[in-house]
C-alpha cells in the first residue's frame, strides 16, 4: 500500500525528479524551493511529501495549504504528483492526501471531478537556435525578422530589471480586469529560488521598456511564467521578439523545453502559441468536489478591476492573490 512522507532531503527529491524526467514531464512547479518561497510570500504553510512502497520512494508531490485545501500549486500551472509509470494507475488521492478538500494541476485526470479549460504549449529545444528558427511557422519567422529590423534593445538579468517588469506586468493585468501578484512574490524568487535559474528579460524602444517576462527553470525546463506588453506595440509583434530571446537563452542554457505556460483552450493566445509548433499538452485541475463557481467567473468584478489607478492595483493585487491564486 502507497503512503505519504515528508521530505526532509531535497537530495533525495531532485535526484528522483532527474531521473524521471527522462519518462515523463517534470516542471519548474516541482521544484523543492516553491513552497518556502509561497509560505514567506503568502503565509500557507506547505509540505514536500515523497510518495512510498514501502522503503522505496515512487513519487513525489509538493503540497501547499491554502486554507484548508491542500493546492499543488497555487499561482503555478502544475504541481500534481509525479509518479514512476508503474503505479501510475494505483494512486489514490483522497487515500494519500486524507483532507477535506484539494486542488491538483496536472497533465492527468487524478480525480472523477476536474477541470479542463486549460492547456499548456511546450517546445521540444533544438541543438542550436538556427534549427530552432526553422521549426516556427514561416508566418511566424517573417514577423520576428521584421520586429529585428527595429533595433529595439534587449536585457536579461535579475533584481534590477524588476522595476520594469512589474510595471509592464501589472498594467497588462490591469487591462485585463485582473489582480496582479504583488511585487514582493517576484521579489522573492529573485532572492529564494534555488535549483534553477530565475531571469526577467525586457525589450526597450529606446530607454522605455514595452514588453517584458520573467522566466523560472528547473531541470532542463524553463517557462515563461508571467509577461506582458505594451499594447501600443502589438502591431509591431514586439512580444515574438521577447519570446524568441527567451528561447534563445534556453538553447544556449542547455535547457531541453521551453514552456509558454497555459493558455485557456481555443483563446486568441493558445492559437498565437500554436504558431510555434509546440507540443500541446492539457492541464486537469483535479479537485475534491465538483468545481464551484470562482471569483474570475465574475465579469462584472473584472469591469470594476479595470476601472481603479495602476498603483492601486498592484497594492490590492498583493493582497487579493493569496486568495484568487
Amino acid at each position: 500500500m502507497l503512503s505519504t512522507v515528508e521530505c526532509v532531503n531535497d537530495d533525495e527529491w531532485n535526484s528522483f525528479l532527474e531521473k524521471e524526467k527522462e519518462h515523463q514531464m517534470v516542471t519548474i512547479a516541482h521544484n523543492p524551493c516553491l513552497g518556502k518561497i509561497l509560505s514567506n510570500t503568502f503565509g500557507y504553510s506547505y509540505t514536500n511529501y515523497v510518495i512510498k512502497d514501502g522503503e522505496h520512494t515512487v513519487g513525489v508531490m509538493p503540497i501547499v495549504l491554502v486554507g484548508k485545501k491542500m493546492v499543488s500549486m497555487p499561482h503555478f500551472s502544475y504541481g500534481g504528483p509525479v509518479v514512476q509509470p508503474a503505479y501510475a494507475d494505483t494512486i489514490d488521492i483522497s487515500t494519500l492526501l486524507n483532507a477535506p478538500g484539494f486542488e491538483l494541476r496536472s497533465f492527468d485526470k487524478l480525480s472523477e471531478h476536474y477541470i479542463d479549460k486549460k492547456i499548456s504549449c511546450i517546445l521540444k529545444l533544438e541543438e542550436t537556435e538556427d534549427e530552432m528558427f526553422m521549426t516556427i511557422k514561416a508566418k511566424l519567422r517573417q514577423k520576428i525578422r521584421k520586429t529585428l529590423k527595429m533595433n529595439l534593445g534587449v536585457k536579461s538579468g535579475g533584481v534590477e530589471l524588476l522595476h520594469d517588469f512589474y510595471t509592464i506586468f501589472s498594467r497588462r493585468m490591469l487591462q485585463f480586469g485582473s489582480p496582479p501578484l504583488g511585487k514582493q512574490f517576484f521579489r522573492n524568487l529573485l532572492d529564494e529560488y534555488t535549483y534553477g535559474d530565475v531571469q526577467i528579460t525586457v525589450i526597450y524602444d529606446g530607454d522605455k521598456a514595452i514588453s517584458a517576462g520573467f522566466s523560472l527553470s528547473y531541470l532542463g525546463f524553463n517557462e515563461l511564467c508571467w509577461s506582458g506588453t505594451d499594447e501600443a506595440y502589438n502591431k509591431q509583434n514586439v512580444n515574438a521578439l521577447m519570446f524568441w530571446e527567451m528561447i534563445k537563452t534556453s538553447i544556449a542554457k542547455k535547457h531541453q523545453y521551453f514552456s509558454f505556460g497555459r493558455s485557456t483552450i481555443d483563446s486568441t493566445q493558445h492559437t498565437y502559441k500554436r504558431l510555434w509548433n509546440p507540443i500541446e499538452l492539457p492541464i486537469f485541475y483535479n479537485l475534491s468536489e465538483p468545481p464551484k463557481t470562482s471569483l474570475r467567473d465574475f465579469e462584472f468584478l473584472t469591469k470594476i478591476w479595470k476601472h481603479q489607478p495602476l498603483r492601486t492595483s498592484q497594492i490590492l493585487g498583493h493582497y487579493v492573490s493569496k486568495y484568487v491564486y
